[in-house]
């Protein structure tokens, strides 16, 4: 759970940018301003979107033994744990996820390039036959190449890392439906490098922040004709991130200061997977998602600019379950994000659970 990272030290970076401002570099440090927001907010969306599907679908995976009607996979779809709601076997669960995630822009005043991963363990319990609750603690690293504050071929650099504990619960509201609730803490420390627009100098800078969030969402499975299940996601997501003050050091001595700033992202998903349940011991499947920001910061062109500032995109990929038996379930999901102007991000999960 520790995703909405990089926005820290982006915008940070985007304050140095105007500090530093004199006649002569203010519109390239207005232009790596604009350029710094755009990337926070990738950022952000990116990886704080990892963590938090990553524990919801843990939370469908420990609901499997809540409703015996309905066979769930470790990652929340379908996979069956071999376990009969009730039983006093197979109420403790423990499980691992991962995630990793390649982004890239290529318009020009925002380009950069890099990785995002996540990893996740996590512990639940059947508190009756119905509600299950656990607790998931995680670690975060972010690795991204900033062109846009390069110079002279040489990129700048935004990289995190941090760790983050999230509680959740899930509901088995009745066979076919369930819900579930996540809240979570992350502590991230930034690294940034740019360099001045028109010296060349290389400008460097730490900085930590404070990362709250909150996932809700609402779960439905249905068996179709000819051994097919449609399972579809509706979920919010809402963070919000507290970056301190920091001070950066230019290479000829020089220090510039930048103020602390919070920065906000939420969500809506709509997700879905069509499972073709009939091989033995795997369960393949498409997804289909579509993805919504409904609050993020604004990102403002310089002259001359233009910045794609997309709030829809939508997912496709595929993936496998997998039913290892004594109680062991696995999968592995990989798709991309389409319809994000200059952008493209592709993901890949894999995830083990073990119920006791």
């Amino acid at each position: 759970m520790f995703t909405i990272i990089d926005s820290d030290k982006l915008r940070r970076v985007t304050d140095l940018l105007v500090i530093l401002s004199n006649s002569s570099c203010s519109t390239n440090n207005t232009a790596n301003q604009a350029s710094t927001v755009a990337t926070a907010a990738t950022v952000l969306r990116t990886a704080s979107s990892q963590t938090s599907k990553l524990v919801a679908n843990r939370v469908g995976a420990a609901l499997s033994g809540a409703a015996p009607a309905v066979k769930v996979a470790s990652n929340g779809f379908s996979a069956s744990t071999g376990m009969v709601g009730g039983d006093m076997a197979g109420k403790l669960g423990v499980w691992a996820s991962g995630s990793w995630s390649g982004v890239e822009d290529s318009n020009s005043a925002t380009a950069y390039e890099g990785d995002i991963v996540t990893g996740l363990v996590g512990a639940d319990y059947q508190v009756t036959s119905s509600v299950v609750a656990g607790l998931s603690v995680g670690y975060e690293d972010v690795d991204i190449d900033t062109e846009y504050n390069g110079f002279n071929g040489q990129d700048g650099s935004l990289e995190g890392d941090g760790y983050t504990i999230a509680p959740y619960v899930g509901v088995q509201v009745t066979d076919m439906l369930s819900a579930d609730l996540t809240l979570g803490y992350s502590d991230i420390e930034y690294d940034t490098v740019r360099f001045d627009p028109n010296t060349g100098n290389r400008i460097t800078g730490s900085t930590d922040a404070e990362r709250y969030f909150v996932t809700a969402g609402v779960s439905g499975t249905q068996a179709l004709p000819y051994d097919f299940l449609a399972k579809i996601r509706g979920s919010f997501f809402y963070a919000t991130e507290d970056k301190d003050a920091f001070t950066e050091t230019e290479s000829n001595g020089t220090t510039i200061a930048v103020g602390d700033e919070t920065t906000e992202l939420g969500q809506i998903f709509l997700d879905t997977r069509w499972a073709y349940q009939s091989f033995e011991g795997a369960e393949p499947y498409a997804l289909i998602g579509l993805e919504y920001d409904i609050i993020k910061d604004d990102v403002t062109a310089a002259a001359g600019q233009s910045i794609a500032d997309d709030d829809f995109g939508a997912k496709f990929g595929a993936g496998v379950n997998v039913d290892l038996g004594n109680n062991i379930t696995g999968g592995f999901e990989a798709y991309t994000v389409e319809f994000r102007e200059d952008y493209d991000e592709y993901t890949a999960t894999a995830n083990l659970r073990v119920k006791f």
